[in-house]
C-alpha cells in the first residue's frame, strides 16, 4: 500500500480529474451527453528475446536525439529472508550507489556526470527498477556502465553504511507521520505481521544486515532471464540489439526458479485497532481484502472503485464526506489487484475529533453503493470517459508506452494489453456493477484502522490498541 494512491492499472497509472469533467458531474448525471469512448493508438514496439533469455523491447522516436531505458529484475522485498528486512530495499540502492568492480562510486559517479546521464535503481515489494536517461551519441556508454552495475556491482562498504543512515532516517520519519504509520500497518491487520505481503522492517534489523547479505541476495536473483529492458527514444535497434548482445555476453541464466510465496489466506473478519498518536490529525482506513490481478471482474471492479471513491472530488466518498459534510482533508479508496489477493481500503485524513463520523458515513455510503439501482448508466458511462482520459493522458510524452509495455509484459499480459483494456471498460455494463458491488464489497467485514489522539477521537468500544510498530 501507498499513501497516495488514486486507483492503479497495475500500480502504475494513476488517474486524474479534468476540469470539464467535473462541471459535467456537478450539474448531475442525468444532463451528461454521451459521448464515444477514446481511442488508443499504441506505436510500434518491437520485441527481442536474447539468447540469454533478456526481454528486449525498442520504442523508436526520432523527435529529439534522447533515449531512455526502463528495466525490471524479477526480484523484490518479497524475498527477504526473515529477520533481515529491507535487504532488497539496501541492494536496490548500493547497486547503483556502490560502485563497480571496475569504477569505483567516485569513478562511476564522474563518468555518468562527463555525459550528463542518469541512472536510478530502486528494488520495491515485487520488483527491482532502474531507470536511464543519456543522448542519443551517449548511448554505448551508458550502456555499458549499466551492465557493469548489474553485473559487477561492488557494493562499497562506506555507500552501505551511508545507505543505511538513510534508511533508519526514512524510517524515524515514517513513525512522525499518521498517514504513513497507517498505510504501514492497515496490511498486517489482513495477512497477519509475518506475511510476505505486510511485514516491515525495523531499526535492529536494518542495522543487522552486513555487505554479504547484500551480496548474496543480489547473487541470488540478478540474472538476464529475469530482466526486461525497454529502450525509447533515438536509436537503432540493430545497433542497440549488438550492444546489449556484447554487454551480456556469457552472463549465465538463473539455475533455479524463483521462491513462490505462501498463498494468502483470505478471510472475513472484522475488527477496530487505534494507534494512539499526539497529533490534531487522524488517518484511518476500513477495508478488507481486494482480489487478483487476472480476476476477470477487475474492469467492473475498476469503475466501481472510482465511482466510490477514485477521485478525490466527484466520488460518493469525495462528494459526501469531504465537499458536503465538510469532515476531511482528503478521502479516497482503492480496489488492490494483485499478484495475490490485494486490499480493499477507504483512505481518509480529518480533525480526530471528526474521526468517528467519517467512520461512519463512509460506511453508509458503502452499503448504499450495493444496493440495487445506486448506480445510473449515466454516471458509468461518465467514469468510463473520465479512466480512459485519464489513462491515455499517461503516454504523453510518447516514452511511456514502452515503459509501462514492459511492466505489462513484466506481470503477463499480452502485446495488445492496451487496447484490450479499453474494450473491457467499455464492455462494463449496470448489470456487472451491480453484481460485482454485491459480490465484492462486504461493509460486514471492515477491518478498520485510526491513528490519532484518544482523547480526540473519543471511545472506541471493542478497539484492540496497538503501539506504532508493534
Amino acid at each position: 500500500m501507498k499513501p497516495n494512491y488514486r486507483y492503479f492499472v497495475f500500480s502504475i497509472l494513476f488517474l486524474t480529474a479534468f476540469s470539464g469533467a467535473l462541471r459535467a458531474a456537478e450539474s448531475g448525471w442525468t444532463t451528461l451527453e454521451k459521448t464515444p469512448l477514446p481511442e488508443i493508438h499504441v506505436p510500434k514496439i518491437d520485441r527481442l528475446t536474447l539468447g540469454n533469455g533478456l526481454q528486449l523491447l525498442m520504442l523508436q522516436d526520432h523527435e529529439l536525439p534522447v533515449v531512455r531505458g526502463f528495466l525490471y529484475v524479477r526480484t523484490g522485498a518479497l524475498y527477504d529472508p526473515p529477520g533481515k528486512l529491507g535487504l532488497a530495499a539496501m541492494t536496490g540502492k548500493l547497486l547503483r550507489e556502490g560502485g563497480t568492480l571496475k569504477r569505483p562510486p567516485e569513478r562511476f559517479e564522474a563518468e555518468l556526470a562527463a555525459v550528463g546521464a542518469d541512472i536510478e535503481s530502486d528494488i520495491s515489494r515485487e520488483f527491482g527498477a532502474i531507470g536511464f536517461k543519456c543522448l542519443k551519441e551517449d548511448l554505448p556508454k551508458v550502456l555499458e556502465l549499466l551492465f557493469e552495475m548489474l553485473r559487477e556491482p561492488a557494493f562499497d562498504a562506506k555507500k552501505l553504511e551511508l545507505v543505511r543512515l538513510q534508511m533508519l532516517e526514512q524510517l524515524r520519519r515514517q513513525n512522525d507521520d499518521p498517514g504513513k504509520i497507517a498505510v504501514r500497518e492497515f496490511p498486517k491487520l489482513l495477512y497477519g505481521k509475518d506475511s510476505v505481503w505486510a511485514r516491515t522492517t525495523t531499526p535492529e534489523m536494518l542495522k543487522s544486515l552486513t555487505r554479504d547479505d547484500v551480496l548474496d541476495f543480489y547473487k541470488k536473483y540478478f540474472f538476464p532471464d529475469r530482466i526486461i529492458l525497454a529502450v525509447s527514444g533515438d536509436f537503432s535497434k540493430q545497433a542497440l540489439v549488438k550492444r546489449v548482445e556484447t554487454l551480456t555476453k556469457d552472463w549465465p541464466r538463473a539455475a533455479e526458479p524463483l521462491p513462490v510465496p505462501a498463498p494468502v489466506e483470505k478471510r472475513w473478519t472484522a475488527g477496530q485497532t487505534l494507534i494512539p498518536k499526539s497529533a490534531d490529525q487522524a488517518t484511518l482506513l476500513l477495508g478488507h481484502f481486494g482480489d487478483k490481478r487476472f480476476n476477470p471482474d477487475k474492469f467492473a471492479l475498476m469503475l466501481l472503485n472510482d465511482i466510490l471513491g477514485g477521485e478525490a472530488l466527484v466520488s460518493r466518498l469525495g462528494k459526501r464526506v469531504r465537499s458536503t459534510l465538510g469532515l476531511a482533508y482528503g478521502i479516497y479508496s482503492r480496489f488492490g489487484l494483485e499478484t495475490d489477493y490485494g486490499v480493499f481500503y477507504i483512505m481518509a485524513q480529518t480533525q480526530a475529533k471528526n474521526a468517528k463520523r467519517v467512520l461512519a458515513e463512509s460506511r453508509r455510503i458503502l452499503e448504499e453503493i450495493r444496493r440495487p439501482g445506486s448506480v445510473t448508466q449515466a454516471e458509468l458511462d461518465f467514469y468510463k470517459q473520465s479512466l480512459l482520459n485519464s489513462l491515455y493522458s499517461e503516454y504523453e510524452p510518447r516514452y511511456n508506452f514502452a515503459k509501462d509495455e514492459a511492466r505489462f509484459a513484466y506481470y503477463g499480459y499480452p502485446p495488445n494489453y492496451l487496447e484490450l483494456f479499453r474494450q473491457n471498460i467499455e464492455n462494463v455494463t449496470l448489470e456487472d456493477i451491480q453484481r460485482v458491488a454485491e459480490q465484492y464489497l462486504k461493509p460486514e467485514a471492515l477491518q478498520i484502522l485510526v491513528v490519532g489522539d484518544p482523547k480526540e477521537i473519543g471511545p472506541m468500544p471493542g478497539a484492540r490498541v496497538m503501539s506504532i510498530g508493534q
